[in-house]
Protein backbone atom coordinates (compact mmCIF):
# COMPACT_ATOMS: atom_id res chain seq x y z
CA UNK A 1 0.00 0.00 0.00
CA UNK A 2 1.21 3.42 -1.34
CA UNK A 3 0.49 6.60 0.79
CA UNK A 4 0.95 9.82 -0.21
CA UNK A 5 2.80 12.24 1.17
CA UNK A 6 1.42 14.31 4.21
CA UNK A 7 2.55 18.16 4.32
CA UNK A 8 2.63 18.91 8.14
CA UNK A 9 2.59 22.87 8.82
CA UNK A 10 3.83 24.12 11.83
CA UNK A 11 0.89 25.19 13.87
CA UNK A 12 2.71 29.12 13.34
CA UNK A 13 2.30 29.34 9.92
CA UNK A 14 -1.26 28.79 9.99
CA UNK A 15 -2.80 32.20 11.94
CA UNK A 16 -5.63 33.48 11.72
CA UNK A 17 -5.96 37.32 10.79
CA UNK A 18 -6.83 38.25 14.17
CA UNK A 19 -3.29 36.59 15.66
CA UNK A 20 -1.64 38.56 12.97
CA UNK A 21 -2.92 41.60 13.69
CA UNK A 22 -2.29 40.74 17.50
CA UNK A 23 1.76 40.05 16.59
CA UNK A 24 1.76 42.89 14.62
CA UNK A 25 0.36 45.06 17.37
CA UNK A 26 2.52 43.46 19.63
CA UNK A 27 5.93 43.99 17.80
CA UNK A 28 4.57 47.82 17.05
CA UNK A 29 3.98 48.25 21.25
CA UNK A 30 7.57 46.68 21.60
CA UNK A 31 8.96 49.07 19.31
CA UNK A 32 7.19 52.24 20.98
CA UNK A 33 8.42 50.31 24.47
CA UNK A 34 11.78 50.51 23.69
CA UNK A 35 11.73 54.06 22.24
CA UNK A 36 10.58 55.07 24.95
CA UNK A 37 13.35 53.52 27.08
CA UNK A 38 15.96 55.10 24.74
CA UNK A 39 14.55 58.74 26.12
CA UNK A 40 15.77 58.33 29.74
CA UNK A 41 18.49 58.73 31.49
CA UNK A 42 21.21 56.10 31.69
CA UNK A 43 20.88 55.99 35.58
CA UNK A 44 16.84 55.22 34.91
CA UNK A 45 16.42 52.72 31.87
CA UNK A 46 19.36 50.67 34.13
CA UNK A 47 16.77 50.54 36.82
CA UNK A 48 13.63 49.66 35.29
CA UNK A 49 15.69 47.09 32.56
CA UNK A 50 16.78 45.43 35.90
CA UNK A 51 13.29 45.20 37.26
CA UNK A 52 11.13 44.49 34.19
CA UNK A 53 13.39 42.55 31.82
CA UNK A 54 16.13 41.22 34.78
CA UNK A 55 13.37 40.49 37.00
CA UNK A 56 15.28 42.30 39.80
CA UNK A 57 14.01 43.51 42.96
CA UNK A 58 14.33 47.11 43.67
CA UNK A 59 16.77 45.85 46.94
CA UNK A 60 18.66 43.59 44.20
CA UNK A 61 18.97 46.69 42.18
CA UNK A 62 20.35 48.89 44.78
CA UNK A 63 22.55 45.52 46.09
CA UNK A 64 23.74 44.92 42.21
CA UNK A 65 24.56 48.48 41.29
CA UNK A 66 25.77 50.32 45.14
CA UNK A 67 23.26 52.42 44.87
CA UNK A 68 20.93 53.17 47.99
CA UNK A 69 17.42 51.96 48.16
CA UNK A 70 15.68 55.03 47.64
CA UNK A 71 17.51 56.23 44.87
CA UNK A 72 16.72 53.16 43.22
CA UNK A 73 12.72 53.39 43.81
CA UNK A 74 13.02 57.64 42.90
CA UNK A 75 15.04 56.37 39.41
CA UNK A 76 12.38 53.93 38.42
CA UNK A 77 9.47 56.13 39.54
CA UNK A 78 10.33 58.97 37.65
CA UNK A 79 11.43 57.00 34.78
CA UNK A 80 7.96 55.08 34.75
CA UNK A 81 6.72 58.75 34.67
CA UNK A 82 8.48 59.85 31.73
CA UNK A 83 7.66 56.72 29.98
CA UNK A 84 3.99 57.35 30.32
CA UNK A 85 4.15 60.83 29.20
CA UNK A 86 6.43 59.79 26.11
CA UNK A 87 4.13 57.36 25.44
CA UNK A 88 0.44 59.44 25.89
CA UNK A 89 2.04 61.85 23.68
CA UNK A 90 3.03 59.03 20.61
CA UNK A 91 -0.60 58.12 21.54
CA UNK A 92 -2.37 61.10 20.37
Amino acid sequence: MICAPVLIFPLTLMRTPRQKEAEVSASLDSVTVREALVALSDVQREALELAYFGGLTQQEIADRTGTPLGTVKSRMRLGLLAMRRSLEVGST
